[in-house]
């Protein structure tokens, strides 16, 4: 009997570890959209955290809005955000030209408006992973010549309230922290360890009661 219940117990265990995406910890941390000291078009980017506990290789996953723009990532190899690490992605990995951003990756057919627009990631199962809405002012931060940071790791990264203008001035001339934790607005970058599931539990309390009912 107390085999029995350990195996359930342990089934209903794993089944739960199963079911957390893989990639859930992505975030969109940091958006520059709207540069001042470059054009749009070559100082545009967007920085992603990986919050879990695993590296995570991007290659193959896609870009969206909600409209038309679309870019498939494409490194000819992995591009992996290592576990508590961060990735920028811009339209132009050139630093001489870019506002003096290390850019990790350089996409096409995706443009950040400087207004309203969204930013929205699909793993390689166009499965969405992270979503940003801005609306250009009434909720969100609406910075030129700054990026949108997202002030902590913890918030819901969809709403206007979660995000500040950057104050960190880089040797550039804007504001931003491309590639490092946004700790200019006070975020703290830290892997995020999932807390045990009532399931959990529960399985687990079974695992001990029968055990203490079979030494008896």
């Amino acid at each position: 009997m107390l085999k029995i219940i350990t195996q359930m117990a342990l089934t209903a265990i794993i089944g739960l570890t199963l079911s957390i995406p893989a990639n859930a910890g992505i975030i969109i941390n940091e958006i520059f959209q709207n540069p001042s000291v470059v054009t749009d078009s070559n100082g545009e980017w967007f920085e992603l955290f990986n919050s879990g506990l695993t590296d995570i290789d991007i290659n193959g996953w896609t870009i969206n809005d909600n409209d038309i723009d679309s870019h498939v990532i494409n490194n000819s190899g992995s591009l992996v955000i290592s576990s508590g690490g961060f990735l920028v992605l811009g339209r132009n990995s050139d630093a001489l030209t870019n506002g003096g951003i290390s850019v990790d990756y350089q996409y096409s057919g995706v443009i950040l408006a400087n207004s309203a627009d969204e930013l929205v990631l699909f793993d390689d199962l166009l499965t969405e992973i992270d979503r940003v809405e801005w609306d250009g002012g009434p909720a969100f931060p609406d910075p030129t010549g700054a990026s949108m940071a997202l002030t902590s790791i913890s918030l819901d990264n969809n709403l206007g309230s979660s995000w500040a203008t950057s104050t960190f001035l880089s040797a550039s001339g804007n504001f931003s922290t491309a590639g490092v934790c946004n700790d200019d607005v006070g975020q703290v970058c830290s892997i995020s360890v999932p807390e045990p599931s009532t399931l959990a539990i529960f399985a687990l309390g079974m695992i001990g009661l029968a055990s203490r009912r079979f030494k008896k």
